[in-house]
C-alpha cells in the first residue's frame, strides 16, 4: 500500500448504530421463544442469575467475529508499513552503533592530533576531513530514518484507531440488542424473578479494552492482545482465514 493511500483518512463511524424496528421485533420473538423453552435453566435456581442464553451467546459470537475481522483488516492494510518499520528499527540500531564507534574513534584521533599540535605549536587539527564528513552524513541518515519511522508509526496508529472504533461501535450495537432481548425475556419468563435485571455483558477482545493512550506498536511488541487468528494475518498466515 502506498503512503498516499495509507494516509488517506479511512471511513470512521461518526454515529452509533441503531437497532431498527425489524431487528427489535425479531429479538423480542427470540426472547419469547427462549422463555417458552425455559432458558436460561439457571433461572429456576434459588439465587438470581444472569447466565447467557443461546441468543446471547450468538450475539457474543457475532460481535467477536466482527472485531476479529476488523483486526485482520487492520493488519492487512498496514502490512507493508509494519514490515518497513520493523526493518527500519533494526537499521537505526545498527547505524547508531556505527555512529558511536566511529565518533569515539574520531575523538581519540582528534585528541591525539590536538596534543601533537600543542606540542609543536601548530594550528588545530582539521575537522573537515573525509572521515568527519562521512560521520556527518551518517548522522543525517539516522535523523532521516527517525523521521521515516515516526511517519510509519503515525500511519499504523491511525489505522489501528479506526479499526478499534469500528469494533467498539459494533459491540455497543450488540449490547443494545442484548438489552432489548433481555428486557423482553424477563417480562415473559415464568421465573422472571430469578433472572437478573441487568443483561449479560458481552466480552470484548483484549485489544478493545486497553487504555486509548496505548499505540498499536506498543500493544504488539511483547503482548498477545490481538489473539492468534489476528496475529496470523500479521505474519501472512491469516489471509485465508480473513477471506473466509
Amino acid at each position: 500500500m502506498s503512503d498516499a493511500r495509507a494516509l488517506r483518512v479511512p471511513r470512521t463511524p461518526r454515529a452509533p448504530l441503531r437497532v431498527g424496528v425489524l431487528t427489535r421485533t425479531h429479538l423480542r420473538r427470540l426472547a419469547k421463544r427462549d422463555a417458552r423453552a425455559g432458558v436460561p435453566r439457571a433461572a429456576y435456581e434459588a439465587e438470581p442469575v444472569g447466565d447467557p442464553t443461546p441468543t446471547v451467546a450468538a450475539l457474543q459470537a457475532h460481535a467477536a467475529t466482527y472485531a476479529q475481522r476488523e483486526g485482520q483488516r487492520f493488519f492487512t492494510d498496514v502490512r507493508s508499513q509494519w514490515m518497513e518499520h520493523e526493518a527500519l528499527a533494526d537499521t537505526i540500531v545498527r547505524e547508531q552503533r556505527e555512529y558511536a564507534e566511529r565518533s569515539s574513534a574520531l575523538e581519540r584521533t582528534a585528541t591525539e592530533a590536538l596534543h601533537d599540535a600543542i606540542a609543536s605549536a601548530t594550528a588545530h587539527p582539521d575537522l573537515t576531513s573525509p572521515a568527519h564528513e562521512d560521520l556527518r552524513r551518517l548522522e543525517r541518515r539516522i535523523q532521516r530514518d527517525h523521521r521515516r519511522s515516526a511517519h510509519l508509526k503515525a500511519i499504523i496508529h491511525t489505522r489501528f484507531t479506526v479499526a478499534r472504533l469500528r469494533a467498539r461501535r459494533y459491540f455497543d450495537y450488540s449490547d443494545e440488542k442484548t438489552a432489548i432481548y433481555w428486557g423482553t425475556l424477563r417480562r415473559v419468563h415464568p421465573a422472571a424473578e430469578n433472572i437478573s435485571d441487568r443483561p449479560p455483558t458481552l466480552a470484548r477482545p483484549a485489544w478493545l479494552t486497553v487504555d486509548d493512550s496505548h499505540r498499536a506498536l506498543d500493544l504488539w511488541h511483547g503482548t498477545d492482545l490481538f489473539g492468534g487468528a489476528i496475529a496470523a494475518a500479521h505474519t501472512g498466515n491469516g489471509r485465508a482465514d480473513a477471506a473466509g
